[in-house]
């Protein structure tokens, strides 16, 4: 009813978490959505008067932890923080058996993401090690997904903080594991690679059309931290490749070369 929609609204955690949270949830929260996009005063709130105030406002990273479970959370630390290249297949098939063969248990890997990205960053004494990296435990969760929407909300969920990433409030460990799966599957997986360089660039010309300037600037400024901070070296493996269409690379060498 509206007066209970009215107080979902009033009740409201606003940031950017909770619009993509929204987004996860478009049947049941369609007419919140409609109005935070087209309606704002409709939320009679004096400082809210555009949805891109959400945009930039940043999500505690506690908040991630309620998307999952306590027990899926201690699994996936200890799959990050015990666990050996070369000896994760045993702990992810476990994982998947435990977690998503049960009903709706396949919608929990974008929560999953959110928590891998926002919630756990490992110290330089972990990621220099020979413990799985958290980029590569999305790549397997990606490959988990068997429904269209599933795989896309994940992929969301890997590249949202890119959309509107600001150097200034943003932390770089939120978007390193994005960078990482496209590079480092170069070029065995190469299909990986390309499908996620072409969802960013869908993200970008579709996320919201309206303000697609700010979604340019935030991916431009994703890359070029990721490059300053020296989370990859070049994007030159990406650019040269042969496997990756002339197009890819064009738009690709416009959002980098805007970044400068």
């Amino acid at each position: 009813t509206k007066a209970q929609i009215t107080g979902v609204k009033s009740q409201m955690v606003y940031s950017n978490g909770a619009i993509h949270t929204l987004q996860n949830y478009p049947r049941e929260f369609r007419a919140i959505w409609k109005d935070l996009v087209s309606n704002p005063l409709e939320f009679r709130t004096p400082e809210f008067s555009d949805i891109s105030q959400l945009y930039c406002l940043r999500t505690s990273s506690r908040y991630f932890l309620l998307r999952i479970s306590p027990e899926m959370e201690t699994q996936l630390r200890f799959l990050l923080t015990h666990v050996r290249w070369g000896h994760q297949k045993h702990y992810q098939e476990w994982f998947a058996r435990k977690f998503f063969c049960r009903d709706e248990g396949e919608n929990f890997i974008s929560d999953i993401v959110r928590f891998i990205c926002c919630a756990h960053h490992p110290p330089n004494d972990i990621i220099q090690s020979d413990l799985i990296s958290r980029w590569a435990v999305i790549g397997w969760l990606l490959k988990c997904c068997r429904k269209n929407y599933v795989e896309a909300n994940t992929k969301l969920a890997l590249f949202y903080d890119w959309l509107f990433f600001d150097e200034r409030t943003d932390n770089v460990m939120n978007i390193e594991p994005g960078i990482l799966l496209i590079m480092k599957s170069i070029p065995r997986y190469i299909d990986m690679t390309r499908t996620l360089v072409e969802f960013i660039f869908l993200l970008m010309d579709n996320y919201d059309v309206q303000r697609k300037n700010l979604t340019v600037r935030g991916l431009s400024t994703a890359f070029r931290v990721l490059l300053k901070k020296g989370v990859v070296q070049s994007l030159d493996a990406l650019t040269s490749s042969c496997l990756i269409s002339p197009l890819l690379k064009q738009r690709l060498e416009f959002v980098v070369s805007d970044s400068k």
